[in-house]
């Protein structure tokens, strides 16, 4: 199966809040991303994931195709991410990943941004198959602390101030959006096939989710992601 990427990349580097924290926005990435939407379409088999974590399915991806992209990203995600010190990648974690909750299937911490671990050595990789129609995602700050990222320092004042704030949440709330009690979006990224963001999983994000009828647990047609979550050490 060909998971080639394309030979020359355009890499936005896209700050986002008060703190200028850089995502980068890569598009057409590989030159044949079709094909890695016909083996989502062809695996099994695809799991539901534990109440209250991710509201969806997912599925294991190709070795190659999930090598490969770390690899061609490992230069850029160091030098404008992680501060352009040299830097290993010591595991990763991937997948294909779909939503496929209802707004009202959410539990309560699903419908406020979340980080992804209070760490500045991981990294997020999103690869969207799917496009603009599926929203994005977004990245916010918490009002009550002022926090876009969020370190072993400061998470303790984070999941305080989150646990307070869930009282907030109104019964209409449902995947977080542009206005939400106790955060401010700071930066959305629409949803682009063929795709890939890169950023800090201990900056505050969600998926942008504006037309939860078009959630399909059908790879063919739902919100088809590939994840990783990739961290790094010094080399």
């Amino acid at each position: 199966m060909d998971f080639a990427i394309a030979p020359a990349l355009t890499i936005d580097v896209v700050p986002v809040g008060m703190s200028r924290e850089p995502v980068l926005v890569i598009d057409d990435v590989l030159q044949s991303p079709e094909a890695l939407r016909g083996v989502a379409c062809a695996v099994r088999p695809w799991r539901a994931m534990p109440p209250g974590s991710f509201p969806g399915l997912r599925a294991g991806l190709p070795g190659t195709y999930a090598r490969g992209l770390i690899a061609r990203l490992h230069g850029p995600i160091v030098d404008k991410l992680l501060g352009g010190v040299a830097m290993r990648v010591v595991r990763f974690e991937c997948s294909f990943s779909m939503v496929t909750l209802s707004p009202a299937e959410l539990a309560p911490l699903q419908r406020v941004p979340h980080i992804d671990i209070a760490r500045p050595d991981r990294v997020a990789i999103m690869h969207f198959l799917c496009g603009p129609p599926f929203g994005g995602t977004a990245f916010y700050r918490q009002v009550e602390t002022g926090l876009e990222q969020v370190g072993p320092e400061t998470r303790d004042r984070y999941i305080a101030a989150r646990t307070a704030g869930l009282s907030k949440l109104r019964p209409a709330d449902g995947y977080p959006g542009a206005e939400l009690p106790g955060y401010v979006r700071t930066a959305a990224v629409a949803a682009r096939f063929n795709r890939v963001l890169a950023y800090r999983s201990c900056t505050l994000h969600s998926g942008v989710i504006e037309d939860a009828s078009l959630l399909s647990p059908d790879p063919a047609t739902g919100r088809l992601v590939t994840t990783f979550f990739v961290d790094y050490a010094p080399a």
